[in-house]
């Protein structure tokens, strides 16, 4: 399903459920309740691919602390992190992105061309969460980026290969 005209009052319920979460963000326990579900799929997703890459995850919790002067709504330890494998399992959740255009294509807005409210506000909730849920922290970025500069480096090399072969 594309955007269409009809796409907008989704969007905009979207968006109103971005903003909202946005606002109670640094609430503590209140985004952690709002988001649970989203924070258990973001930690699920660095826990399989960290199993996948041999990253060999060792802890997992969804439980909320404060660190500082922010919270940590979940986290997942690793024992065999390197250059290699880092950048796919600190950048794992934005898979969440697709998965937050699947609900939105195929839930959020069926159910609001069919008139059904209550899915509709429901599937819009879902949707935002899965879009709040697929951002980075500043630890996953901290964490993944000199292997995604690496990688980086190791496309441009390949294209610029590419592109001189062809031409």
């Amino acid at each position: 399903m594309g955007l269409t005209v009809n796409s907008i009052p989704s969007i905009i319920l979207v968006v109103v459920w971005l903003c909202l979460l946005r606002w109670v963000r640094y609430s503590g326990w209140g985004i952690a309740i709002l988001t649970l579900i989203g924070t258990i799929s973001h930690e699920l997703l660095h826990a399989a691919v960290g199993w996948a890459v041999y990253a060999k995850p060792t802890s997992f919790s969804i439980i909320p602390r404060r660190q500082k002067n922010c919270w940590v709504l979940g986290s997942v330890g690793f024992r065999n992190l390197n250059i290699w494998n880092s950048a796919p399992v600190a950048f794992a959740p934005l898979l969440l992105a697709w998965v937050g255009w699947l609900i939105f294509s195929y839930w959020t807005q069926p159910a609001f061309q069919k008139g059904d409210y209550t899915s509709w506000l429901v599937s819009g909730y879902i949707a935002a969460v899965a879009l709040f849920s697929c951002v980075p922290s500043h630890i996953d970025i901290k964490m993944g980026a000199l292997s995604a500069l690496m990688y980086g480096f190791i496309g441009g090399v390949v294209w610029l290969g590419v592109i001189n072969h062809i031409y």
